[in-house]
Order: C-alpha cells, then structure tokens, then sequence
C-alpha cells in the first residue's frame, strides 16, 4: 500500500477573472498562427465542475472574424484544455453579476 500513488490534497490552479481569462485566451489564438490574428474573441461561462478538479468554466461562444477558422479552432482547443488545467474562474465572477457590484 505504500507504493500507491498520493492523492492530490490541493488544487494548484490560479483563480481569474472573466475579462482576463477571456484575453488570455484570445492572445494565444492570435500568437498560435499566422492566420489567426484576426481572431475576435470568445466567451467564457462559469460551469458547474463534475469532479473536483475539473474546470469551473467553458467556452460559451467564439467570435472569429475574418480568422481562419479550421486554424483558430485547432489552436483553440488546445489552448482551453491547457487553461482549464491552469486556472479557475474567480469567486467574484458569478453568473449575472455586474461590474459595478464587484
């Protein structure tokens, strides 16, 4: 029994908030290839997460402009499963909060 593998205690991904988590993304799309500079943005939703260290949060909708975009959504998976092993979208990010809340 002492040879099993440690259990992870603690989640070691950053907390976000939405317009940052949203510009990351959208920074790496545009930087993953040439044809994606034109990429727009996406829009990130808070999910309620199955497991424990699955990410609170997913892609609701992507904007890709004049961007290639068979080449922006290859980069753009990857980017998210990277981020969503990263980062978490932060407790003062709730659904139908307003800015001027915060």
């Amino acid at each position: 029994m002492a040879w099993l593998p440690k259990k992870q205690s603690s989640d070691d991904r950053s907390s976000v908030s939405r317009d940052r988590l949203q510009s990351a993304i959208t920074e790496a799309v545009k930087k993953a290839d040439p044809d994606c500079e034109a990429f727009v943005g996406v829009i990130v939703q808070r999910e309620k997460p199955k497991a424990r260290l699955d990410a609170n949060w997913a892609i609701r909708g992507v904007r890709f402009g004049k961007a290639d975009r068979d080449k922006c959504r290859k980069a753009l998976t990857t980017i998210v499963e990277r981020m969503q092993r990263e980062f978490v979208l932060g407790a003062t990010d709730k659904p139908g909060q307003l800015k001027s809340d915060v």
